[in-house]
């Protein structure tokens, strides 16, 4: 009977710690401020469809707290996570609608905004799994769903990863889907007696025989030479958009070390355009970007490489039909001038608009405020801008907000 008591007694402070944390949470969330976007200039409807999604801590006495929070158009709302949301962590935005609105098809799926494809007709999935043991990754495999949503029924399957014997690690960067071909971009880690890289791999799957009907090694990422690396990077597009290009990023860094610190520099760099259907390679130049600038957002038509020069945003949009680089244009900040470096701005494309926002409020480092554009993605017109403030002028000053998601509806 004892061990019963000491069971029992468990329950009860795992559930009275819950209730605890259930009513510290609510109790706090009443004082949370409000921020919203201050408009400058422009139309406010502009930002109707944009949700910045973030969390927030009070860092004025210990009991430091992290909440989550979106702002919008109609200011922010808080939202307190489960208790094993807080130690499990929280699946983004997207995922969480997947699984509200297919929630048989989401079962078992994991996180990875990557692993998701979607457009009108279908929700498909691709992930990889493997097994470990204390010697080495094996069995390499990969588990594929596609959802048709127009009449519910779901395909599913598993296919051997070819040639993998020497993978030591490998995910997936991206899943497109044409016609009756999926298309599986991955990140493979090679390992063989001559030494380790990563391989960018496209695998298309035949979905009516269930098979991997072509795997290719577009891009291996060798070892740097001495004090030098070298990385490589799919470029992010819109997991609800369908797109027959992929662009992969490749640098070349050179790694300095001084005296008490190091710093890198940008050796050279490499853009390259694939068309996934009919395997074309485009290599694009480079070399002539503003400095700082950083290859931001693929909309299926154009990159855009976005940098930060001064107080300025500096918009560089490079279009695939013609190969040519189009006519920069520049926003400008708010503030006074700075060196360009800090917090990069959260970027995304949609319905030929450019939305812009920066991700950090931080009163101790002095930001006490945060741009938001909308911009004409082609001729840079401004059609709205505006400022992330606090609206409570007795609000205290001891506060961190980040913002890690940005979603237009």
């Amino acid at each position: 009977m004892r061990k019963y008591w000491k069971f029992i007694t468990i329950i009860v402070v795992i559930m009275l710690s819950i209730g605890t944390f259930y009513v510290k949470s609510a109790t706090s969330e009443e004082n949370h401020p409000e921020f919203v976007i201050e408009k400058q200039s422009g139309d406010a409807k502009e930002i109707e469809p944009l949700k910045l999604v973030g969390y927030y801590s009070d860092t004025s006495s210990m009991n430091y707290t992290i909440t989550d929070l979106k702002i919008s158009s109609e200011g922010s709302t808080y939202e307190r996570r489960s208790f094993l949301d807080q130690i499990i962590g929280e699946p983004p935005t997207v995922i969480k609608e997947y699984q509200e609105n297919y929630r048989t098809f989401m079962r078992g799926k994991g996180l990875n905004i990557n692993s998701f494809f979607e457009n009108d007709q279908f929700l498909a999935y691709a992930d990889v799994d493997y097994t470990t043991d204390s010697f080495h990754s094996h069995d390499f495999k990969f588990p594929i769903s596609i959802l048709n949503k127009k009449d519910g029924s779901v395909q599913s399957f598993t296919v051997d990863i070819p040639d993998s014997e020497n993978t030591d690690y490998a995910f997936m960067e991206d899943v497109q889907m044409i016609e009756d071909e999926l298309y599986l971009i991955t990140n493979n880690m090679i390992r063989n007696p001559e030494g380790s890289f990563d391989e960018k791999h496209l695998y298309t799957i035949d979905l009516a025989n269930q098979t991997i009907r072509n795997d290719e090694t577009f891009s291996q990422i060798p070892e740097g030479q001495e004090g030098n690396r070298i990385v490589a990077q799919v470029i992010r597009t819109s997991p609800t958009e369908a797109y027959d290009h992929m662009i992969l990023l490749q640098k070349e860094i050179k790694v300095i070390h001084d005296s008490e610190s190091y710093r890198e520099e940008l050796v050279k760099q490499e853009v390259i355009s694939y068309n996934l259907a009919t395997k074309e390679k485009e290599s694009i130049s480079v070399s002539d970007l503003p400095f700082n600038s950083e290859l931001s957002f693929f909309d299926g038509s154009s990159v855009y490489f976005i940098g930060l020069e001064g107080q300025e945003i500096v918009v560089t949009p490079y279009h695939l039909a013609d190969s040519q680089a189009g006519e920069e244009y520049r926003l400008q900040r708010s503030g006074e001038d700075g060196d360009g470096y800090g917090p990069k701005p959260m970027t995304t494309i949609k319905n030929g608009k450019l939305y812009i926002s920066f991700p950090e409020l931080n009163p101790k480092l002095n930001i006490n405020a945060a741009d938001v554009f909308v911009a004409d993605v082609k001729t840079g017109d401004i059609l709205f801008k505006g400022q992330i403030t606090l609206d409570d002028s007795e609000a205290k000053n001891q506060y961190e907000l980040y913002l890690h998601e940005m979603l237009v509806e």
